[in-house]
């Protein structure tokens, strides 16, 4: 599929709505008409495919296309859920345990909700809604490429998969169905980032030499929770390294290592609000630090910020990546950044469009309203006596507008934070 002809189809529908056959949920995660929407999005694409429906069993797919919205998704590889999507709404079936019948009809609008007391029941479910449903096998698509997977035991999903002659992936036109955010998904995404830069401000505010990664993300994180992250089945998260041992491990979560004079903190995460995520990224300084550290920081803010100015609609991802890496070479500094500057987010951390170089030219997407964004150009320098000098990057989440973009997060410093300053 090439997403910048899918994302074409769906920007063309222009608030088109699909009559969903719906039911009134008792507590619905979106209105109505933001489902008449989505759905509407995706049979344009299905319909553009050749897809007659699709058996969606990953919480983000579910969720947006359903409403169905329930903590039982964080035992979901015990209590699996399936979305039988079919082009015409009124054929959709939900297909969910008995032990959740409630949430799954009180949060979905779909007419059918059909449960299951015991896990091996779905694949048949699934076949005995296809066929009720007229659909062909070589139209139905699965999840399973890059980006995406089947949320069921892998017997389970062998079955389902089995019984679809040549088995296509839709994980691609889900990509594309979910990258531009609406207005209602662009205020929850606000509420997410707003809380998630309270947390960081709480933090560069708190850090000091003598601390712990724990201690400091403790901050980071409760502050967050006060400030409208919330609890759900997107756990809140805050990687935090600091000092040369723990450069390396640049994604380890935060430990009872003391951060000491002359670290560089490396702070990176964020929470969701209603299901809807954050991602920020700063650097903060303890006591003095070493010239060339401070150069190298300087060059990774000029690096995200060139980004942001680059950034409008129609620029590829490409030519981010290019916009950063020249502000890099103009900086007089020769290594490279990362192979990957950047991503998508919305209900996943990681969403596309990923900020990188692509092998597959319909990957290289161009960029339109209504996308978020996270942008991280990454610098890891390795120091002179061995490994690494430093992690020198400053992520900012930012939504794509008609003229530029708005950075979500820029009420945080973006440069960095000397601790006690």
């Amino acid at each position: 599929m090439n997403l910048d002809a899918a994302l074409s189809t769906i920007a063309g529908l222009d608030g088109a709505q699909l009559e969903l056959g719906a039911r009134q949920p008792v507590w619905p995660d979106f209105p109505l008409e933001e489902y008449q929407r989505r759905y509407a999005r995706l049979a344009a694409l299905m319909d553009s495919e050749g897809f007659g429906a699709l058996v969606l069993t990953q919480e983000e797919a579910v969720r947006y296309l359903s409403g169905y919205n329930s903590v039982i998704w964080a035992v979901g590889r015990w209590l699996p859920t399936v979305l039988v999507a079919t082009i015409d709404p009124r054929q959709a079936v939900l297909i969910a345990s008995s032990f959740d019948a409630g949430c799954a009809a009180g949060t979905s609008w779909v007419g059918a909700v059909d449960t299951y007391r015991g896990a091996e029941e779905i694949p048949g479910k699934v076949r005995a809604h296809l066929s009720a449903a007229g659909v062909a096998a070589e139209e139905v698509g699965v999840e399973f490429g890059p980006g995406s997977f089947m949320a069921l035991p892998q017997h389970l999903a062998g079955q389902i998969i089995g019984g679809v002659a040549a088995p296509r992936d839709c994980g691609r036109l889900i990509s594309a169905l979910r990258m531009l955010k609406s207005p209602l998904e662009v205020e929850r995404i606000r509420w997410s980032v707003g809380a998630a830069v309270a947390g960081y401000q709480a933090g560069l505010k708190a850090a000091s030499a003598g601390m712990t990664e724990k201690e400091l993300v403790a901050i980071i994180g409760s502050t967050m929770y006060s400030s409208g992250t919330t609890a759900g089945t997107k756990p809140l998260f805050v990687n935090c390294v600091s000092g040369r041992k723990r450069y390396p491990l640049v994604d380890s979560p935060a430990s009872d290592n003391v951060i000491g004079d002359g670290d560089i903190v490396f702070v990176d995460g964020g929470g969701a609000s209603d299901g809807y995520v954050s991602d920020i990224l700063r650097l903060i300084g303890v006591g003095s630090l070493r010239e060339e550290d401070l150069r190298y920081a300087e060059t990774a803010a000029d690096a995200t910020q060139a980004m942001i100015d680059a950034l409008r609609p129609g620029v590829r991802v490409s030519e981010l990546i290019d916009a950063a890496a020249a502000q890099v070479a103009a900086a007089g500094v020769t290594d490279q950044i990362g192979e990957i500057a950047g991503h998508g987010i919305g209900m996943e951390l990681w969403e596309r469009p990923l900020i990188r170089h692509h092998d597959n030219p319909d990957d290289n997407v161009a960029v339109r309203p209504g996308m978020v964004m996270c942008l991280e150009p990454i610098l890891a320098p390795a120091h002179p006596d061995g490994g690494l000098a430093g992690i020198f990057v400053f992520e900012q989440q930012v939504l794509v507008t008609e003229s530029g973009c708005e950075v979500l997060s820029g009420d945080l410093p973006a440069r960095l934070w000397q601790a006690g300053g």
